[in-house]
C-alpha cells in the first residue's frame, strides 16, 4: 500500500490537471455550440443539428474528463 503522506508523482499530477483542462474546455466549447444552435434557431427556425450534436458529444467528453481527473487523485 502507498502512504498517503507521500506526495503524488509529479506525472499523475500532471495529468489530473491536463485533465481538468480539457474537461472545461470541452464544456465551454459545449456551451458555445450549444449557444450558436439556439440563436440559429431563434432566428431563423431552422434546427441546426450539427451544432446541438457536437455540443452534446463535446459536454459528454468534457464531463468524462472531469471525472478521470476526480479518480486520479
Amino acid at each position: 500500500m502507498s502512504d498517503p503522506a507521500l506526495p503524488a508523482r509529479p506525472i499523475t499530477t500532471a495529468l489530473r490537471y491536463l485533465a481538468i483542462i480539457v474537461g472545461c474546455a470541452c464544456l465551454l466549447l459545449a456551451a458555445f455550440c450549444l449557444a450558436i444552435a439556439a440563436q440559429v434557431f431563434v432566428q431563423t427556425g431552422v434546427f441546426a443539428q450539427s451544432y446541438v450534436i457536437v455540443g452534446f458529444i463535446s459536454a459528454v467528453l468534457g464531463l468524462l474528463a472531469l471525472m478521470l481527473s476526480r479518480v486520479r487523485k
